[in-house]
């Protein structure tokens, strides 16, 4: 029987990263899924992007994974969000044809190299003196691998709420995955309970939509993947299909506050906690009582346009009530429904088990990947697939396991945050999660990891070439605009502050000039001493790298400082209960969790910054380093 190198259960956006990153990575690689044509499915919201997500996702894409590929060549609509902000906040947004996007992610992992696909569901891990060795299948066959990554999303112990109406699903049509779960119930797992929802689709021809405000995809076209968007090749384009807006009312929130008791949100049946930030349309109306409307996005689904999903819509009232509800809503007095919204509850196993490479504390070779860490949302999926697929196939080959730092990228942000602090309620990605946003801008990602991922075997050396290309490219334009200088009194200089409001009192270049806030690369291209470059594709990020230099240089002067203390090691073995003045619970927290270094220790939650330095005097007095 064939034995594995790497296993990943899961066909979601967690499993298809995390076995393609383990394939390119030159190791055989098994995914198992219980249905593949639903290989690559977005249960919810059919897009890729938005703030802080497009972040993670350009990563997953800098380290040649494939979640922007795949919305490139399957958007509907592109779109640039915060785009009157700074570069290091704004977010690319690719509302995809669901259908599209899985068949194009199928037809990717079946391409694959070292890649074989199964059709089967499991039941349980097979494990030796606490090493994972392979998984068994409901239909009783084994099969073995060195490594095993688990990317069940919703699947574990899953349970849909429509109104009164429960039964057990990892979402519609799908059944839930109750025997791996009860596997787990004989390891310490700390293991809990959240829950999602997602809302009701509505038959397009239902819709009157003469009503309604429309939105357009943005006239510059924004792609996600650096392929098409720093390295000038061009994705599989299909007819582009706009979004309309309308918003709730009054009567609306008059109908669903009369239901309020119907809804498993409020009658008890779902104690388990939900995103916060993407709240149930009866939570919109209870927490937000002094607004008399909430805006809703109706996006399409596919090409072929047949549903809408109503963005902002979530909900688990029963269906004669959700029915009731949408037709107060303007353009949806006469919307016929073709899937009730409903809620989730799935089982997560508390991420602070994990290693920041996400191997398991408990069964060694054991990676978990995606929801069953406790975050939300495609692009968190992928971007911790791809490090657990990386990570599983430097095991398998004896090689040091990696994982990016804060400073280096979101994902570093993501895991770090996830090992260390565990959730309270499904993570989603904000930009404010990151200390450093300033140098982990979206335009930037390829420059901080693609290199990383070459040397680690699953960047490709064409996606290696393409970013060489890219540097060379900044690196010409930024010689060539520091040569070209303008004189305070010459006509070029009048030029400027007919133009833009600029007086120079000293000859500047043109480089320089891209420091100051209202001048953009496009504004110096005007200029009659600009003269020809072949180069103008990369100006913007000349610009935006202009721009930040000052704050990034005080920035990293910060970082320096913080690295030096926070690097400071703890070694293995050290027994926290030995520390003189450490309460029990500070004692528990550091035990379990296992910080590898003080910086880690310190954002651990309730370890203050008198139990770090006790920490220190403790590694000081016995050398503890």
């Amino acid at each position: 029987m064939k034995k594995y190198d790497v296993i990943v259960i899961g066909g979601g956006h967690a499993g298809c990263e995390a076995a393609h990153a383990a394939a390119r990575s030159g190791v055989n690689t098994l995914l198992v899924t219980m249905k593949t044509d639903s290989i690559g499915q977005m249960s919810c919201n059919p897009a890729i992007g938005g703030i802080g997500k497009s972040h993670l996702a350009r990563e997953v894409d800098a380290l040649d994974g494939l979640i922007c590929k795949i919305a490139d060549n399957s958007a509907l609509q592109r779109r640039t969000l915060n785009s009157r902000k700074g570069p290091a906040v704004r977010a690319t947004r690719i509302q995809t044809c669901r259908d599209a996007y899985r068949k194009n992610m199928l037809k990717a992992i079946q391409e694959t190299e070292n890649l074989d696909l199964l059709q089967a569901t499991v039941s349980k891990l097979i494990v030796k003196n606490d090493i994972v060795q392979g998984i068994a299948t409901e239909q009783g066959e084994k099969i073995f691998g060195f490594t095993v990554i688990m990317t069940v999303g919703t699947f574990l112990g899953g349970k849909i709420h429509i109104g009164d109406k429960t039964f057990p699903a990892g979402r519609v049509g799908d059944k839930a995955s109750n025997d791996l779960e009860r596997f787990f119930f004989d390891y310490p797992f700390a293991i809990g309970r959240l829950k999602t929802g997602t809302p009701p689709r509505i038959k397009k021809k239902s819709i009157n939509f003469q009503k309604l405000e429309i939105q357009h995809s943005d006239v510059s076209q924004p792609c996600l993947s650096y392929l098409y968007d720093h390295y000038q090749r061009v994705p599989n384009q299909i007819e582009q299909i706009p979004c309309h807006i309308t918003y709730t009312n009054s009567k609306t929130h008059e109908i669903i506050k009369e239901s309020k008791e119907l809804s498993p949100l409020y009658n008890g049946k779902i104690s388990s906690v939900g995103p916060r930030y993407c709240p149930s349309i009866e939570d919109k109306v209870e927490k937000f009582q002094d607004k008399n409307s909430h805006q809703i996005f109706l996006e399409p689904e596919t090409s072929s346009d047949i549903e809408i999903y109503p963005n902002g819509l979530s909900t688990s009232l029963p269906q004669k009530i959700q029915h009731k509800f949408l037709r107060t809503i303007n353009g949806l007095e006469d919307c016929v429904l073709t899937q009730p919204g409903y809620a989730i509850e799935y089982s997560y196993f508390d991420p602070r088990s994990l290693d920041n490479t996400l191997e398991t504390k408990y069964i060694k070779n054991l990676f978990f990947a995606g929801q069953i860490n406790g975050t939300t949302g495609y692009e968190e999926a992928a971007a911790q697939g791809i490090l657990a697929g990386i990570n599983a196939a430097q095991k398998s080959r004896g090689i040091e396991k990696w994982c990016p730092t804060r400073k280096e990228s979101y994902l570093g942000v993501l895991i770090d945050d996830l090992v260390t602090l565990g959730v309270m309620e499904p993570y989603r990605m904000f930009t404010s999660r990151a200390e450093y946003r300033l140098r982990l801008r979206e335009d930037n990602a390829d420059e901080r990891l693609t290199e990383k991922g070459f040397e680690m075997g699953v960047v490709s050396k064409e996606r290696m070439d393409l970013l060489m290309e890219k540097l060379k490219k900044i690196k010409n334009e930024n010689m060539r605009l520091e040569k070209i200088f303008i004189k305070p009194d010459s006509s070029i200089s009048k030029d400027l502050e007919k133009k833009l409001g600029i007086t120079l009192k000293k000859t500047h270049n043109l480089k320089s000039l891209l420091k100051m806030s209202n001048v953009r690369y496009e504004d110096i291209t005007k200029l009659d001493c600009f003269g020809m470059t072949v180069n103008s594709d990369i100006g913007h990020l000349i610009a935006n790298n202009e721009r930040y230099s000052g704050y990034l240089k005080k920035q990293d002067e910060e970082i320096d400082i913080l690295e030096k203390q926070h690097n400071l090691p703890i070694k293995k073995g050290i027994n926290y209960s030995e520390i003189k003045g450490l309460s029990n619970e500070a004692v528990e927290k550091l035990s379990n969790i296992k910080p590898k270094n003080i910086g880690q220790a310190s954002r651990i939650s309730g370890i203050t910054p008198v139990i770090i330095s006790l920490i220190r005097i403790y590694m000081k007095k016995n050398k503890f380093k």
